[in-house]
């Protein structure tokens, strides 16, 4: 209730229906002085927090110790006490989401494993690689030719970046700055720019293996442009030219190879970056699949409609998210902390999560549905089994409209 002063109209002010009491009794407004000082603003603000955690924390508790409780309970008709399943799901996905991306970068799950340097470590590799060498620990030049490539590099970031920058930088834009480097060397040397750009993309291919390959498999050739690529085509008999998806995919490919250079390691970072932004999609278009399959597995159960069963998954998908994310943060502490005991402990308990994982689903399904444990363990089978499929079918799907669409 608000702490403004009730109006001596006794008309709401929202439908102009005639009030009894201090709410209007059609839509629920407050029959109130419309007038706010910036204090009462303040306490609306912090009323509506309040209860909102209230509501929000005595959910999560009943969502994770009573898998299927608050169903019923939404069922029964008792949903006052507890956050409402929609607000629920915006709510934790969109937590768990933001702390996913903001922990898991696209060029962390594709990179080499090498962690991003920093100006100031790269000068205290310089120093070790000066100390090394001039301790003649140099037999076969490997420090000589990394210290001259670390200097090339610092001398790149100083001149872009200056001498204060707090940035790092990953492996592949250290190859970069190392070649921008030597083009610059090259330059003032008075080598011609087409000189200096065959011997970066030679230096490219050297480095990287993979530079020059087709991206995803598919074979361009040495088309540079789709109108190169068809006129070539046109000129071949008709039997034996591409097909209309290959000659798609042959022109999506062309423009992917003229775009990444040929990249596929930049081209895979972005690949996997569109692909963890569709998850929510995935998500989203598997929830009422996942209750329609419940449905079909409980057609005999006529008191719970389709409604039910999407309420139902619905808190299922929301346990998981907390779930996933209290083990992604734990997982993140355990690689922070240095005490080994500790470390054994946060993996223990991220098992332990996992676990709970596998059988809330069984849990959650005995507690709705109240059928007997043998019936509920075949259909927990069968739904996970089908689940399995579908997502992974829906996880290709959203697979070939990022790489479309990238």
């Amino acid at each position: 209730m608000s702490h403004l002063k009730e109006r001596k109209e006794k008309v709401c002010l929202n439908c102009e229906t005639n009030v009894i009491g201090r709410y209007c009794h059609v839509c629920g407004q407050e029959n109130l002085e419309p007038k706010e000082t910036v204090w009462h603003l303040v306490q609306h603000f912090f009323n509506d927090i309040t209860h909102f955690d209230g509501k929000f924390f005595a959910t999560v508790k009943y969502l994770m110790w009573k898998p299927g409780f608050l169903s019923k309970e939404y069922m029964a008709g008792r949903r006052m006490s507890y956050l409402n399943p929609i607000r629920m799901y915006v709510f934790t996905s969109a937590i768990f989401f933001i702390l996913l991306f903001s922990l898991k970068k696209p060029e962390d799950m594709v990179g080499s494993g090498v962690k991003p340097k920093s100006l100031t470590q790269l000068e205290a590799r310089r120093a070790d690689l000066a100390k090394a060498i001039s301790l003649k620990d140099d037999e076969d030049g490997d420090n000589s030719e990394a210290l001259r490539k670390v200097n090339v590099q610092l001398a790149v970031i100083r001149k872009l970046y200056g001498d204060s920058t707090k940035r790092t930088f990953s492996k592949s834009e250290l190859d970069e700055l190392t070649l921008q480097g030597y083009n610059d060397s090259l330059a003032a040397a008075g080598v011609s720019a087409e000189d200096r750009k065959r011997i970066e993309q030679y230096v490219k291919l050297i480095q990287n293996p993979e530079t020059g390959m087709d991206i995803m498999g598919v074979h361009t050739g040495d088309y540079k442009t789709a109108e190169e690529y068809d006129s070539a085509e046109q000129k071949l008999p008709e039997e034996i030219r591409d097909g209309w998806l290959k000659r798609r995919i042959v022109h999506r490919m062309i423009v992917l190879n003229e775009e990444y250079h040929a990249d596929r390691a930049r081209f895979r970072e972005h690949l996997i970056e569109n692909i963890m932004h569709s998850f929510p999609k995935i998500l989203f278009v598997s929830l009422p699949i996942f209750a329609m399959i419940l449905n079909i597995l409980y057609f005999r159960h006529k008191q719970y409609l389709y409604v039910d069963h999407g309420i139902f998954t619905i808190h299922l998908y929301c346990a998981t998210f907390i779930l996933l994310l209290v083990s992604i943060l734990l997982g993140q502490l355990e690689g922070a902390v240095p005490w080994g005991w500790l470390r054994t402990i946060i993996l223990l308990l991220i098992i332990a999560i996992i676990v709970y994982m596998l059988i809330y689903l069984y849990k959650a399904m005995r507690g709705f549905y109240q059928q007997r444990r043998a019936k509920t363990f075949l259909k927990y089978f069968i739904v996970c089994g089908l689940a399995t499929v579908i997502n992974i079918f829906l996880f290709l799907v959203f697979l070939v409209i990022s790489a479309i669409s990238i």
